[in-house]
């Protein structure tokens, strides 16, 4: 005859139907919000600093163009009022005469120029690259090849740059002197007065400081609304992110709750019929012995076999309880108080052999509670069998119970003096099948949670590691 023990029938049906894939993805490598927010940060920040660059130069060559075509505008204008284009024409490098009477002298129009707003230099060139007046004299008369600025602003385009001389050892930023950091040089075409051709080139070098304030404002104002934008996407996709992960650990706890009760099920259905008939046989026999027989020894084996009948007894009921569906337990008034004082009694001798002192304390009046007497019979069951569990060589055990008036409910607390929890174990106590006890089912502390779930109440665990555990449950009174 072959011999399988209730706790080794669990463990070898939860191994054989651990190879399915279900139970393979509890082991989760893949850690969706740290991928995520990981992963998204450096994206949302590459596009954001992308973003910002690309806006930022963008307002900044705006802001330049639209200034280099103002004063475009201007000079030209200013050429018109001052005798056109053809006084280019008309005068020489340098030469200061006036050759007929409908012109203006050269000099008149480039004093204009040198005193715009932000010059801080400007030469005059003619169609043919030759500098006419410059406000460095001794650059009137030159010409310099390879200029394809000057090229381009021949053929009516006109051109802008933005310089940063900050650090340049260039002579010719030597004169600009400390204080101006920036420059913008424009090359700026003059039309003739059919506007069908260019009849000069002024290249101008500015320091406008409204300008670089109001591009300076520009950026910040860019770079700011980029910093808020990519924060605010961020936050949401992260909340986002963050509730479908919870969601997706809650259901796959859930599916494997349900999968681990599709075992626990069977098993009971099974572990009722074909165990309990000879276990009540065995049970029969042992108390018949311990009745009829004298020998002190005998009777206490026999008392042995009882208890250890009572255990797998124990275990039946809790298969079967921890795989009945919550909708078909029906609830009636139970007094918590009365059931937990029933429970330590039925642990008295297991309390005096292991010399566990007890401390009960029940506040008087409490309130009853809609629920399942057996089922909260089992969880405090539980609760006590895992102190008594911690505590081999003795300790303390002390249940309180009391009702509280203002938050409307009833305060259970549960508190060994054992060996404790370690962290690591204390967060993972409520899961499906996880135990340490060589002769646990693993489904003790998860069937307290499921009961104290149905009755809608709450359960919190706290330990200290050689100090003891504390189990502390809120039912709300209706």
């Amino acid at each position: 005859m072959v011999s399988i023990t209730l706790p080794h029938l669990l463990n070898a049906t939860s191994a054989k139907r651990s190879d399915r894939p279900l139970i393979d993805r509890v082991d989760t490598k893949f850690d969706l919000l740290r991928s995520y927010a990981t992963t998204s940060l450096l994206v949302m920040l590459a596009i954001g600093g992308l973003s910002g660059a690309l806006f930022s130069n963008y307002l900044a060559d705006s802001l330049l163009s639209r200034d280099s075509e103002v004063t475009q505008a201007f000079l030209q204008s200013l050429t018109e009022v001052e005798g056109g284009a053809e006084l280019f024409q008309q005068s020489v490098p340098g030469d200061s005469s006036r050759q007929h009477d409908s012109a203006y002298d050269l000099p008149e129009l480039v004093d204009h120029i040198a005193t715009m707003p932000g010059v801080v230099r400007a030469n005059l060139f003619s169609v043919d690259g030759t500098i006419l007046w410059s406000t460095q004299a001794e650059l009137i008369g030159k010409k310099f090849p390879a200029n394809h600025d000057l090229e381009k602003a021949l053929q009516g385009k006109t051109f802008f740059e933005l310089k940063d001389i900050k650090g340049e050892q260039k002579a010719e930023y030597a004169e600009f002197g400390s204080e101006i950091s920036r420059l913008v040089e424009n090359y700026l075409p003059i039309w003739d007065t059919k506007n069908d051709r260019v009849a000069a080139v002024v290249e101008i070098y500015k320091a406008p400081k409204n300008l670089f304030d109001a591009m300076e404002s520009a950026r910040r104002l860019v770079w700011i609304s980029v910093a808020a934008a990519t924060v605010f996407l961020y936050a949401t996709l992260f909340w986002i992110v963050f509730r479908a992960n919870r969601m997706i650990h809650s259901q796959q706890r859930l599916l494997i709750e349900s999968e681990t009760m599709v075992v626990v099920g069977e098993m009971a259905s099974a572990i009722a019929h074909s165990i309990r008939n000879p276990l009540a046989a065995i049970r029969s026999s042992a108390e018949l012995t311990t009745e009829s027989s004298k020998d002190p020894m005998v009777r206490e084996m026999a008392e042995d076999i009882i208890t250890e009948a009572d255990r797998v007894e124990q275990w039946i009921r809790e298969l079967l309880n921890f795989s009945r569906p919550s909708g078909t337990t029906q609830f009636n008034f139970a007094c918590l108080d009365q059931i937990l004082e029933s429970c330590l009694k039925g642990y008295q001798r297991v309390m005096r052999r292991n010399k566990v002192k007890v401390f009960f304390n029940a506040s008087p009046d409490i309130p009853s509670i809609k629920g399942d007497d057996g089922l909260l019979r089992q969880m405090f069951n539980s609760l006590l069998a895992n102190a008594l569990e911690a505590m081999p060589n003795g300790g303390t055990l002390s249940a309180d119970i009391r009702s509280s008036d203002q938050k409307n409910e009833i305060q259970i607390s549960i508190t060994d003096t054992g060996h404790g929890i370690p962290p690591e174990r204390l967060e993972t106590l409520f899961e499906t099948c996880l135990t340490t006890k060589r002769y646990g089912l693993g489904i003790g502390m998860l069937q307290v949670k499921r009961i104290v779930e149905r009755h809608n109440g709450a359960i919190s665990l706290t330990s200290r590691v050689g100090k003891g555990t504390s189990a502390l449950i809120r039912f709300q009174v209706v």
